[in-house]
């Protein structure tokens, strides 16, 4: 089987679950292969991969990484829910969203290497350091209420 073939199956099976594009564009990037960061066998990445990446672009913040992990569930195509989890959980570690970083590191389970397992003390660290920080927030907010003048009383002239 030619890489051609084999990424076309990849197409159709990415376009079945909301990946794919559509018109002449998307059928030209079908048969596209291009070298990425070690994605799939021998650094290789289809379209589909690319694609990804675009439609990832359309979102911020925590939506993009609920897309990332949505797609990774229901893609069926093993290299795009890989390249999926590897940039939910890269974006995730950068952000300090634990909760998104331990389901992407979870559901990746060593399949890409030592470099994106789960790392417990940096999640202990992370979720220890914003309980500070909320404890922090608080006692500022009580400090506030307690400081804050009250409103000047109307004066009526007669």
């Amino acid at each position: 089987m030619d890489v051609e073939s084999e990424v076309s199956a990849d197409a159709a099976a990415a376009a079945t679950n909301g990946l794919g594009g559509a018109g002449e564009a998307a059928a030209e990037d079908a048969e596209a292969v291009v070298v990425t960061n070690g994605l799939a066998g021998g650094g290789e990445a289809s379209a589909e991969q690319r694609s990804l990446e675009a439609y990832a672009a359309l979102y911020s913040g925590r939506t993009r990484l609920a897309r990332l992990v949505f797609i990774a569930q229901r893609c069926g195509v093993e290299a795009i829910e890989l390249a999926a989890l590897r940039m939910a959980y890269d974006e995730a570690k950068a952000r300090e969203d634990t909760a998104f970083y331990r389901e992407a590191a979870l559901r990746i389970n060593g399949r890409l290497g030592p470099t994106h397992l789960l790392d417990q003390d940096w999640v202990d660290s992370v979720n220890h350091r914003a309980e500070q920080r909320k404890e922090n927030l608080e006692t500022e907010l009580e400090v506030y209420k307690v400081r804050k003048p009250s409103p000047p009383s109307p004066t009526i002239n007669l």
